[in-house]
């Protein structure tokens, strides 16, 4: 499906995220999915590829910067900013200072990752972020790379795949984007993405939808 030039900060504007109650009572983290347009045909969305760690139950996957809640945070936005500012390098409230304007336009549902395929229970809460222009980015030792995906990439339904996973002894199909060989997105990342197509109004089936 081709997007529209429709607002993606208008669209966010009028939507209504779930919020888990269960947040309140879970370990919490919260990404931040930044775009670098505002018009939904022309964004991209910054991604990145978590390092390879034994300690990191997601270690190699497609991901968005984020991370768990620590107790200094403010809130869920202030989780999303920190981890941002420490995984990429950037400092979304300071951008302006750099010529390269910043801010949160939105946020998606909560969701719990107690039934997923990598079990851990904790609620994520997710947040986009709008940049005026792509900014210079620094990577530390959690991602080994980092890349922009036009979001009419994945709006684009013949680009959807699949992928077999092993999980309590069955292996079951689930939904996937092939970007490349190595950058395989799918899983948690994946559902943020669809939430937030199915947002801008692209009509995805229901049997492919990352649930």
């Amino acid at each position: 499906m081709q997007l529209s030039n429709d607002s993606l900060s208008q669209i966010l504007a009028a939507a209504k995220p779930q919020k888990l109650a269960e947040r309140y009572q879970k370990r919490r983290s919260a990404v931040a999915m930044v775009m670098d347009q505002d018009d939904l045909a022309n964004a991209s969305l910054l991604l990145i590829q978590r390092a390879k760690h034994e300690s990191d139950p997601w270690s190699g996957h497609m991901a968005f910067p984020g991370g768990r809640h620590e107790d200094y945070d403010r809130n869920g936005l202030a989780t999303a900013k920190r981890e941002m500012h420490e995984e990429v390098g950037f400092d979304i409230d300071q951008l302006e200072g750099a010529h390269t304007p910043g801010q949160v336009i939105g946020r998606l549902s909560d969701f719990s990752t107690r039934q997923r395929a990598i079990p851990i229970d904790m609620v994520v809460s997710p947040y986009v972020f709008l940049v005026e222009k792509r900014p210079h980015l620094t990577i530390n030792y959690e991602v080994a790379d980092t890349v922009w995906i036009p979001l009419s990439y994945f709006a684009d339904l013949r680009n959807r795949s699949s992928l077999q996973y092993s999980i309590a002894g069955k292996t079951v199909s689930l939904p996937c984007f092939r970007y490349s060989e190595e950058k395989v997105v799918w899983g948690m990342t994946l559902k943020m993405i669809d939430e937030l197509l199915l947002i801008a109004g692209v009509d995805i089936p229901a049997d492919r939808v990352s649930l």
